[in-house]
């Protein structure tokens, strides 16, 4: 029962957490905003016509791609990687702490009787 509660709050907690760390770098914010409407644009230009750039028409997810592109560099000179790195560590820590709470041998079994399997006839 306590190892529910724990993962319970956990979970909540890695919702809550996880906004700020976008918010504490406003730059960060900025570039994912930025990415996303450009997305947003090319998606709504791309239902009036098509993108030609050197005779050649470019789909919505070559659009996506080029923008994608684009965006890493600026991702990574506003601090993305501490943000995704920080994610990692997190998800980490909590998938840890959950092996070591988990009660494996309720769902195993004792050591006399390791599965609670009954054949049926």
């Amino acid at each position: 029962m306590f190892e529910g509660v724990v993962t319970i709050v956990f979970s909540k907690h890695m919702n809550v957490f996880q906004v700020p760390l976008l918010l504490t770098s406003p730059l960060l914010l900025v570039a994912v905003a930025a990415s996303l409407g450009a997305c947003y644009i090319a998606s709504l230009k791309n239902a009036e016509r098509k993108l030609v750039i050197g005779g050649h028409e470019l789909t919505l997810p070559q659009q996506y791609i080029g923008i994608g592109v684009i965006s890493v560099p600026i991702f990574y000179l506003a601090g993305a990687t501490t943000a995704i790195f920080w994610v990692i560590g997190a998800s980490f820590f909590v998938i840890m702490l959950h092996a070591t709470l988990y009660d494996i041998e309720s769902i195993v079994g004792s050591e006399d009787q390791p599965f609670d399997l009954q054949m049926e006839e």
